[in-house]
C-alpha cells in the first residue's frame, strides 16, 4: 500500500487539474469580422489646427489725461506716459492772434509716445468767433487723422472788461464752434468754467457738444464727456501741478 501510494497521489493529481480547453491561458479572444467605421476629423485649410476665435465685449474704458500749455514750461512725454496718462489736450491758440509757443512741440512729441492728442482753443470774449475759429484752425490744421476732437476753452478770466450781452455772445461762440467744425470735420468739445457757466448760463444752450466739465468736489452732476477732476494733479514728467480729466469711452475688450 505504502509503494502504490505516491502514484495514487499523482494521479489524483493529474485527475483535479483543467482540461486543456478550459485553461485561462487557453482562452483566445477572436477578432471581429465587420470593420469599424471611423468619420475622419475635418482638416482646416491650410492643415492649420482650428482654434476658436478669442472672445471679446464692448466695455466703458476710463482714460486719464491732462491739459497743458506753455504755463507748464517743457514737459517730459515719455515720463508722462509712463505714469499712466494716455491722452492730452494742448493749448494752440487764444484770441484772433495768439499761438502758444509750445503746442506744436507738445503735440509732436505728445503723439510719437502714442498719446492722443487734441488742441483747445481760449476763447475771447471781445474778439468776434469767425475771426478766432479761423486762428485756430490755422495752427491745428496740420493735426494728423485720430487726434481727438478739438475743445474750445471759455472763462471769465483775462478776457475784455465790457463782455457783450448773452445772446450776442453765444452767437459768437456759435460761430466759432460752426467754423472750426466745417473746417476739421470734428464737431468741437466745449469746456466753460464755471464762473463764466453761472454767469451766461450757457450749457444747456451748447448741449449739442459733447461738454468738457469741470468739478473739483466729485462726479459732475450735468452730463460730461471729458471730466476735469483736479487742478492740482502730480504728474511725473510736468513740474509743479496740472490739471487732470478722465474720459470714458466704450472699447472693445479681448477676454
Amino acid at each position: 500500500m505504502r509503494a502504490l501510494l505516491p502514484f495514487l497521489l499523482v494521479g489524483s493529481l493529474a485527475g483535479a487539474g483543467c482540461a486543456a480547453d478550459d485553461r485561462p491561458d487557453a482562452i483566445e479572444s477572436r477578432p471581429s469580422t465587420e470593420t469599424p467605421t471611423v468619420s475622419p476629423t475635418p482638416t482646416p485649410p491650410g492643415g492649420l489646427t482650428a482654434t476658436p476665435p478669442p472672445r471679446s465685449s464692448k466695455e466703458r474704458v476710463r482714460h486719464l489725461g491732462i491739459d497743458a500749455s506753455h504755463h507748464q514750461g517743457t514737459i517730459g512725454w515719455e515720463a508722462v506716459a509712463n505714469d499712466g496718462i494716455s491722452f492730452a489736450y494742448l493749448k494752440a491758440t487764444e484770441g484772433a492772434t495768439f499761438t502758444d509757443p509750445m503746442f506744436a512741440t507738445n503735440a509732436r512729441q505728445a503723439a510719437d509716445l502714442g498719446i492722443e492728442v487734441a488742441g483747445y482753443h481760449y476763447f475771447s470774449l471781445c474778439t468776434p468767433g469767425a475771426d478766432q475759429a479761423q486762428h485756430f484752425v490755422s495752427v491745428i490744421e496740420d493735426a494728423p487723422s485720430g487726434w481727438l476732437p478739438p475743445a474750445v476753452d471759455v472763462e471769465l478770466l483775462g478776457s475784455c472788461s465790457t463782455p457783450p450781452p448773452r445772446e450776442a455772445l453765444l452767437a459768437e461762440i456759435k460761430t466759432f464752434l460752426e467754423v472750426v467744425e466745417r473746417h476739421t470735420g470734428q464737431r468741437p468739445v466745449v469746456y466753460l468754467f464755471p464762473d463764466f457757466e453761472e454767469e451766461y448760463g450757457a450749457a444747456a444752450e451748447l448741449s449739442g457738444y459733447r461738454q468738457w466739465v469741470r468739478d473739483l468736489d466729485g462726479r459732475p452732476e450735468r452730463d460730461w464727456w471729458v471730466w476735469q477732476q483736479t487742478d492740482s494733479g502730480s504728474v511725473d514728467g510736468v513740474d509743479g501741478p496740472v490739471d487732470v480729466n478722465i474720459l470714458f469711452r466704450r472699447e472693445v475688450v479681448a477676454r
